[in-house]
């Protein structure tokens, strides 16, 4: 009986170590100001890189084209733009990020165009790291329709190494100057792209601090409420299920003191994630609900 708890303890933490972190993302919640154009989900360090529309220069230096404008979207607004004329395998929407440690990336996306003004029907993902060329991202090519349900692109796995601390390029880049009723591209076709999604496998299973003193849960095991207490500022935390499932997530001030209560909490193994301040890594610890 021993033997098969420790076995399911080992499954459910591989389940959660396993989980993918949301890296970068952009939902385009508004549609005005400084930061409309930014990334709104992900880590704080990657929230300053904007969504861009670029043509190639060279291998690794593009040229942005400051045309973008906001249209509705699947759900809030989304990042549009003419000006997609003679684009095949030269225009192109780009995201830049860091995920230093994370490995197992995966990118999900949602791309329309503009039927009656001849907007780009063909598209595929590539990526490269700062110092690399853009490949391919195998299985990628994506066709798109005049709405939000065709072009796209769900947990597309990227196959990310070496990246270091330095930047990662994805790309969704025009593939032909067919447009979407199967004609030209004109210069008034416009392209819009919604729901950007990249997801990572965090570097966490190296970080794992049940047995470490910088961080405190009281009591634990609990009932759902309970108290973390940290020797060391943190900046974020969040609280996962056996599944994997996100229960609790805040972002904190450099608070070392904070009070958690886990609504509707069923008994049973949970993993809370931090992230200390002036540290990128994730770390982890257990959590029992009785």
């Amino acid at each position: 009986m021993k033997k098969c708890l420790l076995a399911v303890f080992a499954l459910l933490v591989f389940g959660v170590v396993s989980a993918q972190d949301t890296v970068t993302g952009w939902t385009f919640p508004v549609n005005s100001g400084a930061d409309s154009l930014n990334a709104d989900l992900g880590t704080d360090q990657n929230k300053s890189y904007d969504i861009r529309f670029q043509w190639v220069l060279t291998p690794t230096i593009d040229s942005t084209l400051n045309t973008i404008i906001f249209v509705d979207g699947a759900t809030n607004y989304a990042a549009a733009t003419a000006g997609w004329d003679n684009g095949a395998d030269a225009k192109f929407w780009s995201a830049k990020f860091k995920a230093s440690g994370y490995t197992n990336f995966k990118v999900s996306s949602k791309q329309k165009s503009d039927s009656t003004l001849a907007g780009p029907r063909d598209f595929k993902l590539q990526w490269r790291l700062s110092t690399t060329s853009y490949e391919d991202v195998p299985n990628s090519n994506v066709t798109l329709a005049a709405d939000w349900t065709t072009g796209v692109v769900t947990e597309l796995p990227v196959p990310i190494t070496n990246q270091g601390t330095g930047s990662i390029f994805i790309r969704w880049i025009m593939s032909s100057n067919t447009d979407v009723k199967g004609g030209i591209v004109a210069a008034t076709g416009i392209s819009a792209i919604d729901d950007i999604i990249v997801t990572a496998t965090a570097p966490s299973g190296q970080n794992e601090m049940v047995y470490s003193n910088r961080l405190q849960i009281y009591p634990n095991p609990n009932k759902g409420n309970f108290t973390l207490q940290s020797t060391e500022p943190l900046t974020s935390l969040s609280v996962f299920d056996a599944s994997g499932k996100m229960v609790y997530n805040q972002k904190t001030s450099g608070t070392t003191n904070q009070a958690i209560a886990l609504p509707n909490a069923k008994p049973g193994i949970y993993f809370l994630k931090v992230m200390f301040m002036d540290d990128e890594k994730v770390y982890s610890t257990r959590i029992i609900v009785e």
